[in-house]
């Protein structure tokens, strides 16, 4: 289990975390969102002790990363895939992270081979696409066989079939119990991988919860086109329906009842309409929503 506590953290007049609280369960995969500069790569980077927060904890099964007695066997984590030598093969460079991990030689090939970089094995970083430099970076996460892995926007880089490749091994991680939490500026990215949702914005949590609960979130918009514009604003105030202007100041949007309950409404109060349309609203709406300024949901 990770567990963050009031964890808070300025740099100079920039507060980059603010009180944030949260965990992440083992055995699911956990999202944790937010757009750029939310504050998402300054949190982990405070749990694994390469940022010194101003105040709160971030702990790792009730340790902090600093207590571990083995810490890449306990925690994994792949925050950017740089930091290869361009020389270097792939192999080579597990080899020389091998005896910080504890683990024999033999180790690295079977990350590379699960990571599916067998075949590139010996060839040069330096020739890597960035789908490629992710994968090794996530070799070297796996080296140590860790219980709880950090990874900062995995599929960066990756071909869609790379990215449903890393969705299978994630869900496998997480179902031989595993903790795991991916951070990404995009829920569509992850929307198809996460059990969890942990969402931030400058720095605060804005929600967190299964990502089924975030679903239930989502309300039902429908495009509305009056006879007589008056006559519906009269009729939205009576219902006590939000309604939202549209760049098309003859058409309306209204939030929250579905189409047959508009029309129902009108038709009852004889109010006429030319358009009476549903607008889908996805998880991604739901999201932009949450991160552009709203009031927290707990």
């Amino acid at each position: 289990m990770i567990q963050v506590s009031h964890l808070s953290k300025k740099f100079g007049t920039l507060t980059a975390v603010d009180d944030l609280t949260f965990e992440v369960q083992p055995g699911r995969v956990t999202g944790f969102l937010g757009p750029n500069g939310a504050g998402k790569t300054t949190t982990l980077r405070i749990g694994l002790d390469l940022v010194r927060a101003d105040s709160g904890t971030v702990t790792f099964d009730g340790r902090h990363y600093h207590q571990l007695p083995k810490p890449m066997s306990h925690v994994g984590a792949a925050l950017e895939a740089t930091g290869f030598h361009p020389g270097r093969s792939a192999r080579d460079h597990l080899l020389t992270m091998a005896p910080q991990a504890g683990v024999p030689d033999q180790r690295c090939d079977e990350v590379l081979e699960l990571v599916g970089l067998k075949e590139a094995a010996r060839k040069r970083v330096k020739g890597f696409s960035m789908g490629m430099r992710g994968r090794l970076s996530l070799a070297a996460t796996l080296l140590a066989d860790p219980q709880i892995l950090l990874l900062d926007e995995p599929t960066n880089g990756l071909d869609p079939e790379g990215i449903a490749w890393m969705r299978g091994l994630l869900r496998h991680l997480a179902d031989e119990g595993r903790t795991i939490l991916i951070s990404s500026h995009l829920l569509s990215e992850v929307q198809q991988t996460v059990d969890d949702v942990i969402i931030i914005g400058h720095g605060r949590l804005l929600h967190a919860s299964p990502l089924a609960d975030l679903a239930r979130l989502t309300r039902q918009r429908t495009w509305v086109t009056p006879i007589d514009p008056k006559a519906l604003l009269d009729l939205a105030r009576q219902m006590n329906w939000t309604l939202e202007r549209t760049p098309d100041p003859s058409t309306a949007q209204i939030v929250g009842p579905t189409p047959a309950e508009i029309g129902h409404a009108c038709f009852a109060a004889g109010v006429e309409l030319r358009q009476l349309a549903p607008q889908s609203q996805g998880l991604e709406d739901t999201f932009l929503a949450l991160t552009h300024g709203q009031e927290a949901i707990r």
